[in-house]
């Protein structure tokens, strides 16, 4: 049950403002986690799901790019902007 209502927050989990904030501070039973990618191409980026990482990055052709890995809850991902491409 989720009891982060109550709590303190000093909001950690927007990386400082890069991310949104989470619905359920850290310390809360119903704070999780979740591994998504980062692709970024000449200093464009934008975050998929893992499953859709693979797909993204064989469209991308001959274009160099890197890699790496956010946990960002699943409503802090569904609330990130769209991205308008690379």
């Amino acid at each position: 049950m989720c009891n982060c209502q109550a709590m303190a927050r000093d909001l950690s989990e927007t990386m400082g403002g890069k991310y949104p904030a989470s619905l359920h501070a850290p310390l809360c039973e119903d704070y999780k986690q979740e591994a998504f990618t980062r692709i970024e191409v000449d200093g464009s980026g934008c975050i998929v799901p893992e499953s859709e990482a693979a797909a993204v990055i064989a469209g991308l052709g001959d274009e160099e790019y890197s890699v790496s890995t956010v946990h960002l809850t699943q409503d802090q991902f569904d609330r990130l902007p769209e991205s308008a491409g690379f």
